[in-house]
């Protein structure tokens, strides 16, 4: 009786076959392990990476226009709480916003000139402090602000069922705005743990079986 002998070459295919099979059966393992798993959360809240991507879809709502005025008012904050600032450099800052030149007034009928006259008369310390404080009466900047965000995923949070529950003063077009950037998290997250697993299985079957030699 002869026995047949196994060439190299048939060797190195059982041996692709062995690991495209660690690879498949890997990657699927990575893909369960990823989906039964919260990615949008870290430590059971929502995480950094969450806030975050629902800050920049928040951001798709707004028009241009509002665009421009949340980036104008964040430029002037910054600037008004940085002591190196010359405050009257601020000035045009408020001209230039529209919300800001609103905010400066002490009542709607107050001229823009009037109320710039009444705030940069006064010690330098108290120009700052009643230009800093122009932020409470901005809205544009908060729409997609990381506080605002913030305060939006805590209230449609359940922390109790580490899950999203819509609450009655969200509208349903917000809520769905949250939900859909939790399931991209999650998709990415899938895709990347099938990926690495997969990966790191076909890595392991390689390492653990015979390579015939060439």
């Amino acid at each position: 009786m002869s026995i047949t002998k196994i060439s190299a070459s048939d060797m190195m295919t059982d041996l692709k076959n062995r690991i495209l099979v660690s690879t498949g059966v890997g990657a699927v393992a990575g893909a369960v392990y990823s989906a039964n798993q919260k990615n949008w959360l870290y430590k059971g809240l929502p995480s950094d990476t969450f806030v975050r991507e629902t800050s920049r879809e928040l951001r798709k709502t707004m028009n241009s226009d509002d665009l421009k005025e949340s980036a104008k008012i964040s430029k002037f904050v910054k600037a008004a709480i940085d002591p190196e600032t010359n405050v009257e450099s601020l000035r045009p800052m408020v001209l230039d916003s529209k919300e800001l030149s609103e905010a400066i007034k002490q009542s709607p009928d107050e001229h823009i000139h009037d109320a710039l006259k009444r705030v940069f008369t006064q010690p330098k310390d108290k120009v700052r402090q009643d230009l800093v404080e122009l932020q409470y009466k901005t809205k544009a900047d908060k729409v997609a602000g990381r506080n605002t965000v913030l305060k939006l995923l805590n209230d449609n949070f359940d922390a109790s069922k580490k899950s999203l529950v819509k609450n009655e003063n969200t509208s349903e077009s917000m809520f769905n705005i949250i939900k859909k950037t939790a399931d991209k998290i999650q998709t990415k997250a899938v895709a990347k743990g099938a990926a690495i697993v997969g990966c790191t299985a076909g890595a392991l079957a390689l390492i653990l079986s015979d390579v015939p030699e060439s």
